[in-house]
This record gives structure tokens, sequence and C-alpha cells, in this order.
């Protein structure tokens, strides 16, 4: 789109506009207006009418900094920030500042630098630095303590939190760093992109100077470290994907599936981990009787999410493989964030393995990202440049680690009819504020 009749004035007269809409709906909902204390909403509300300026404002502000800082500051913003934060991301969640500093008090820099056994210079100068990020504030200008913000705050209160970040710190941000050493290991010289797994930036990454050389999930499982039980990491995956749940408007998402219309039915969830989906769902709708489905070792982790549920009667464990033939017959199977995971060649191998207990009228309802059009026929963008940046940074991400993708509508009608030509797409399901959707598929014989 052409961009050259945006000017630093037309868009603060944009940002005028949008804030007052904004708040106008945020404060016709009785809904709490954002700030930087630690009191802050940790997401604003779901309503389109908020949702759709919040994100029209997002983008305005990302332009109009773009145009105050120049491309002489912007280059090297962008050659030394994405190192610095990630730097400090990973310094604040490894030494678990985010604990040492009390939710409804203060820390000095030297009782921090006490606890976790640094040099309090070392430590301030990283904490200074994580101040510009908006983690943490001084108490008082110029003053020696510190409290939290509502950023940091955010991740104090739920241990999903830091294990997203440690996720993408400690597995991810390795193997990003060799992301271009596969590119030309690997893809130098073809015309098409491998759907192999082991061709990916995972396998060449290293961990304390020792290559992984495996898929992601096997490592995971099987990563040793001092002090650290084999396998955390697997464990530390699946504690951080209910972080993501809770910053997707998930339960909206879900909804736009009409589970009312299954009646009593029994719904699968292939590889539900520790069953917080299917917790959401059985909370929704009593009628639906749920079954996650996970690797034996997640029985143990399901358990303890699952058994003080009131709803814990109607969630139960199957242990499965999804690479292997389904055994269990249902109403529907549901596949959330499973299929980025993979190539299309392993996604149709998984959808085929359901085959075998499948009847007609029988749903498979996939909740996954659904990467939108850049622009309409008007050639207007589809959605805000927040949203295609995050899809972006997710696609990449899928790629580092499993040489996966994420998919477009017509990305997911040809892996869907590459698998079985009976299934049939019913429809497509978007909620303003969130990448992802509902891709509803009926089997019929």
């Amino acid at each position: 789109m052409d961009q050259s009749d945006l000017t630093l004035e037309s868009l603060a007269a944009r940002v005028v506009g949008l804030t007052t809409t904004l708040t106008t709906a945020l404060q016709e909902r009785n809904s709490p207006q954002p700030s930087f204390s630690q009191d802050a909403p940790d997401l604003l509300s779901p309503a389109p009418e908020v949702q759709g300026p919040r994100l029209q404002l997002v983008e305005t502000l990302t332009k109009m900094l773009h145009l105050a800082t120049g491309p002489t500051e912007y280059l090297i913003q962008q050659c030394l920030f994405p190192n610095a934060d990630g730097l400090i991301l990973d310094f604040l969640n490894r030494f678990d500042i985010w604990h040492l500093v009390p939710l409804d008090g203060s820390s000095s820099y030297a009782e921090i630098a006490a606890a976790i056994q640094l040099p309090e210079v070392t430590v301030r100068r990283f904490l200074k630095q994580a101040l510009t990020m908006f983690f943490f504030l001084e108490q008082a200008p110029g003053s020696d303590r510190i409290v939290h913000s509502a950023a940091s705050a955010y991740v104090a209160r739920d241990a999903a939190r830091s294990a997203f970040i440690g996720h993408c710190m400690e597995d991810v941000r390795p193997a990003a760093a060799v992301g271009v050493d596969a590119l030309q290991k690997f893809y130098v010289g073809h015309k098409t992109h491998s759907e192999e797994e082991e061709h990916c930036p995972q396998y060449l990454a290293s961990d304390r100077g020792k290559v992984r050389g495996k898929a992601y999930w096997e490592f995971a499982e099987s990563y040793e470290e001092p002090g650290k039980p084999k396998g955390y990491r697997a464990e530390r995956f699946a504690l951080a994907m209910k972080a993501l749940s809770q910053t997707q408007l998930t339960a909206q998402v879900l909804e736009k599936f009409d589970w009312e219309s299954l009646g009593s039915a029994t719904v699968v969830d292939v590889g539900g981990s520790t069953g917080h989906i299917s917790l959401l769902l059985a909370k929704a709708h009593p009628q639906l009787k749920m079954i996650v489905q996970d690797f034996p070792d997640v029985e143990a982790s399901f358990n303890e999410v699952i058994a003080s549920s009131e709803h814990a009667s109607r969630i139960s464990f199957n242990a499965y493989n999804f690479f292997e033939p389904q055994t269990l017959t249902a109403d529907a199977y549901l596949f959330k964030s499973i299929f980025h995971d993979w190539s299309d060649k392993y996604v149709v191998q998984i959808l085929r393995n359901l085959l075998p207990v499948l009847k007609s009228g029988v749903h498979i309802i996939i909740f996954d990202n659904i990467i939108p059009p850049d622009h309409d026929e008007q050639g207007k963008p589809v959605v805000p440049l927040s949203t295609r940046r995050l899809l972006g940074a997710v696609d990449l991400q899928m790629f580092v680690n499993h040489n996966s993708k994420e998919r477009k509508a017509s990305d997911w009608t040809e892996v869907v009819k590459r698998a079985d030509s009976r299934f049939e797409l019913k429809g497509f399901y978007t909620v303003v504020g969130s990448p992802m959707g509902i891709i509803d598929i009926v089997f019929n014989t």
C-alpha cells in the first residue's frame, strides 16, 4: 500500500480519534483503562468494539514511531534492540526476578543482587535496561528500589507466563540464531521447500556446546541439565501453551463453533496436553464429555490440572500418539494448535489416522492460526499490521523449531482435501483481536 501520504500530523490526528473511540468503548462497558501500574488489566475487553480500535491504534502508533525515528536510527535499533531485549528477558526469567520483587512492595538492587549472588553493579546494569522495556518501575525517580509494572506483574502472577518466556528464550532463540545457516545448508539450489522435519534450524542449534541434532519434541523430552529433571523443557512447553491460551481470546474463538448443535456429544481433544481447552469447553457446555489424548507421561500433569475441577467427571485422559491410527469413536475431534507444528505431509498423515473410526457427520474441528490475505479486493489491508507481524513471527518460529508453517485458508483447504476427499470444509471462523480461528470439517461417507 502506498504510504507516501502518511505524515506525523495525519497520523497524530488519527491517534486522537482512535484513542477517544477506544476509551469511550471501555467506559461504556465499565472496563478498566490500560495503565503502567501492576493493577492494569491483563487484556482489554474482547468486544469487537474495543479490539477493533485498539488494533488500529497500535498500527497507527507504530507507523508514527517509525516516521519519528527515521531510517538511520531505525537501522541501528533493529540491529541492537532484539539481542539486548532477548538478553534481558532471559536474565529476568532464569534468575526469576519476577518473584524477587513482591507484588505488594519493593526491592532494592542490593537485595536482588544478594538473592541471586551476582555483583550489584551487574544487576543494576541489567535492571536499568529492563526498565526501558517497561518491565518493573522505579519506586520513585532515581530510587534504588524497584516495584512491579503491569508487564512484570503479569508474569509474576502465573508460572505459565514465565514458562512461555523460557521456551522462547532457551528453546527457540538458539535455533533462530542458526536459521540462515539452515537455509544455506538445506535450501540453496532447491525450488521447493522441504517437508522433512530435520531440515530446520532446530537440528543445527546447540546448548552448552552440544549440537541438538534431533527433532524439537525428542530434544525437549530428553534434555538434561545439572540441577533440573530430565525432560523439564517438555513440561515447560506444556505449561507455556497455557499462557498462550490466555492471550488469544481462546474462549471467544472456541465459541465460534456451535457446540450445542452436537447435543450430548463425546469430543476427543487430540494432543490436548494437560486439558486446559477441554476444561474450558466442559465449563461452558455441560452436555459435552471430553477425552484428552496425549502421550502417557502427560497424564500426571493432566491429573493435577483436572482433578480439583468440578467438571472432572466429564474429562478423562487417554494415552495416544496421533501418528498412530485413532482408536476412540467420538462425535467430534478437536485439534488445538497441533497442525502448525507439522508440515503438510504430516498433517495429512494425522488426519488420515482418524479414518478407521470416523462415521458420517463427525466433525473435525481445527483450532489454529489462520493467516488472512494481505489485502482485500480494494487493496486495503485485511488485518492490522500488529496482527500480520505476530502471525509472521509465529510462522518463522514454526520453521525454526519444526520446519512447519502457519496456513492461509487456501492452504488449509488444500491440505485437508489432500488427506481425503470425504473431508468437507464447512467454514472458517475468526474473532477480531485474535490470530486464531476455527476450521470446521465434516466427514461425509
